[in-house]
């Protein structure tokens, strides 16, 4: 990392800026010699800057230009700190999520089971994120993290859809506008901070002193409403009133309101009813969608689903069933549904009667390959050979086995009834049914949702009388003694010595030895934005949670110009096949053969088994080895590694024996010699049968093995002779 000192060099036109939640800039310029002269600087290249010994921004240069100014040449050099990444990178939370909500994405939560659905700790997100953003190598892995937010203070959960990291922290703020992000710089790495407005250090600075020639303060005491409330109308007609503090006066001057519509009877001719008002329901048919669970393991109710799908196994006898495997059918249509899931909980159980829905999002399903292993010990009938395509000796018997393969469609509740609206209303689990009065008369009034919670937390943040303006100083004053602080002045009108108003920007000229701070009030969420959130986290909280709804809906007044148009009628059905391929050919077999043995779900390997083969000498069979120890087969335990057969014979060339070996035997082959050899010499040969690796056999030999004898051919005795 480059170390630059930016006081007393040579430089022209050294500056520095930063502004809350936004990343800090640097820029200067330092004369060329020529205009071939190779940049000083390249993109993205590591520096640290110090202002006066003191540093004051660590990041990475962003531009060095060159320029041209009559007949001299300057490079024009930009640098910002470590926070720029997150201004041009997607935002992934956990699982590389990049849209959803941001609890689901950072698996944040107010820590309590408040009746309020969708809040999230606004210090556990703003971790959370900047903790993202270092696993995904935005920051380094040495950057620091404070985040000094009390644990209690939350906000409503906000949508994600494809934010940058930069955007996501704002969103934060916008629910919590006395916040201040900065950068600290201390000996060892950088430190990221956030905190509340109320808990940064003061910062004071003299009018005299510190050469202030500018200072323009300004109270606000218009953004401290008396009161704040919610003006419930029907039509032209109120309704009712919320306010807080409770009972307060919303005639009064100053008071923020907003006006909601609620249900009830209305004098205006020309609103037409609300689509999904409860007179219209008994348009709206409701449907039944059922579902059988899937087989799980080896009981009854599974043999049971496999028989309806296959009679054909009741020809079999007692069968067996063993694990199962379920996979996410990728070829599938109708998968940009709103309630198609990719979730375990969608899998569950087999559609078999109703139609499905887009509308309906508490009925979620998906579609699946399914396969199920089988196996019996008596040979399969013709009818069945497609089924168990694979066999093995076992304990004196023949284990017959294969896959049950099935394809289709499965939902998340085995019974539920749901109105085809608009809405797409559902009953519980069961077949309850939905909401909705069926066509009887309309309610006169709907009650109102209670937003005090909503209105008490808008006027707590409204209470402080804030101060904002800008002071400028006639000196070069060090961004570090600013930035992450309050602002009170000395030797100036008395008030401003206790102001403390919250630094939101600074900037600093060395060249022209002035500083700029602008101080005070942050954009923050209205109370209208607020109201607005309450009725969209209401609406949408199902399609954000997946929850099953189980009480009633929350009516509320909307106007649809579509009213009397139909919703979208259900239009997926149950669908669902087994596929059987053609039972394959039995394969030759051929000596020395070696196949691996399984466990009884087909997993894990257990042994291998190897079929005898003949061995032949000057054109005769002389013997079969291995010798057979189960059905056809030579069985050993052996799971991995080398399999070879070592054969010996006596001075006379008589075979004296055979063997099944984990590691090479010795070799000596025999011999074409003048004279007979003495019957007490042993001659050997060491064959490489076959190789058990990563549950797969590489056989090496086949077939028939002839043997070799030295001096008279040159086919192998074994692998290393």
């Amino acid at each position: 990392m480059r170390v630059i000192e930016l006081t007393n060099k040579a430089l022209s036109g050294a500056s520095y800026s930063w502004s809350n939640f936004a990343p800090a800039r640097v820029s200067w310029q330092q004369l060329a010699r020529d205009q071939d002269e190779a940049a000083p600087y390249i993109y993205k290249e590591s520096v640290r800057i110090a202002w006066a010994g003191v540093t004051v921004l660590e990041g990475t240069v962003r531009k060095c230009a060159l320029e041209q100014s009559g007949n001299a040449w300057r490079w024009s050099v930009e640098a910002c700190d470590i926070l720029q990444p997150l201004e041009a990178a997607l935002c992934m939370g956990e699982a590389g999520r990049l849209r959803g909500s941001l609890a689901a994405s950072f698996a944040v939560s107010s820590g309590s089971a408040d009746a309020v659905p969708r809040k999230v700790s606004i210090a556990g997100t703003l971790k959370s994120i900047l903790e993202a953003a270092r696993k995904y190598g935005l920051l380094a892995a040495d950057v620091g993290i404070v985040v000094d937010v009390p644990q209690d203070a939350w906000m409503w959960d906000s949508a994600l859809g494809c934010d940058m990291y930069a955007a996501a922290l704002r969103k934060v703020l916008g629910h919590r506008p006395g916040m201040v992000m900065w950068v600290e710089y201390p000996r060892s790495s950088p430190v990221i901070h956030v905190a509340d407005g109320a808990r940064l250090p003061v910062a004071v600075l003299d009018r005299v002193r510190d050469r202030l020639a500018e200072i323009s303060i300004t109270h606000r005491h218009d953004l401290v409403p008396p009161a704040v409330g919610v003006v419930m109308t029907a039509g032209r007609i109120v309704g009712s009133t919320q306010a807080w503090p409770p009972g307060a006066d919303l005639r009064q001057e100053g008071a923020v309101t907003v006006q909601m519509a609620m249900g009830g009877d209305s004098n205006d001719e020309d609103e037409p009813a609300g689509s999904e008002d409860p007179v219209w329901d008994f348009t709206r048919p409701v449907v039944e969608v059922r579902g059988v669970a899937l087989p799980e393991g080896n009981t009854a109710a599974a043999r049971k689903w496999w028989l309806s799908k296959i009679p054909e196994l009741a020809k079999c006898g007692s069968f067996t069933l063993g694990k199962v495997t379920k996979t996410l059918a990728q070829d599938a249509d109708n998968t940009t549904m709103g309630n198609y899931s990719t979730d375990a909980s969608a899998q569950r159980y087999e559609h078999v009667s109703g139609q499905l829905s887009e509308t309906c999002k508490t009925i979620k399903w998906s579609y699946v390959n399914l396969k199920q292993l089988v196996f019996i010990y008596t040979r399969p009938p013709a009818s069945c050979e497609a089924i168990f395509t694979h066999s093995r000796p076992e304990n004196g018997r023949t284990r017959y086995w294969g896959w049950l393969p099935w394809r289709g469609r499965t939902v998340n509740t085995p019974r539920r009834k749901y109105r085809a609206s608009k809405q797409g209303d559902s009953g519980a689990d069961g077949g309850g049914e939905p909401p909705g009065n069926g066509g009887r008369p309309k309610p006169a009034v709907t009650e109102a949702p209670d937003y005090s919670a909503v209105l008490r937390d808008y006027y707590d943040v409204t209470r402080a009388v804030p101060s904002e303006g800008s002071v400028r100083s006639l000196c070069a004053l060090s961004p570090a003694a600013l930035v992450g602080c309050r602002l009170s002045l000395t030797g100036a009108r008395a008030e401003y010595r206790t102001m403390a108003t919250v630094v939101q920007g600074v900037q600093v000229d060395l060249e022209g030895q002035t500083t700029s701070i602008s101080t005070g009030v942050p954009a923050h969420l209205s109370l209208q934005d607020m109201i607005d959130r309450v009725q969209q986290i209401a609406q949408d909280q199902r399609d954000l949670d997946n929850d099953d709804q189980v009480d009633g809906p929350v009516q509320t007044l909307t106007y649809d110009d579509e009213a009397y148009n139909s919703p979208p009628a259900p239009t997926i059905g149950p669908e669902g096949q087994v596929v059987l391929t053609a039972a394959p050919d039995v394969p030759p077999g051929y000596g020395f053969e070696c196949r691996l043995n399984w466990d009884d779900d087909h997993a894990t390997v257990t042994g291998c088994r190897i079929r005898p083969g003949k061995i032949m000498l000057n054109g005769n069979y002389i013997a079969t080895a291995p010798q057979v120890t189960s059905g056809e087969w030579y069985q050993s335990d052996l799971t991995a590694g080398d399999v070879w057969l070592d054969v010996k014979f006596n001075g006379k060339g008589k075979l004296t024996g055979t063997s099944i070996s984990y590691e090479q035997g010795l070799v000596n082959p025999l011999r074409l010699q003048g004279e007979e050899p003495e019957e007490s010499e042993e001659f050997s040969y060491s064959f490489h049968i076959a190789t058990l690796k990563d549950k797969e056999v590489m056989q090496h030999m086949l077939g028939t093995i002839q043997i070799p004898v030295y001096g008279g051919t040159f086919y192998p005795y074994g692998p290393a002779i």
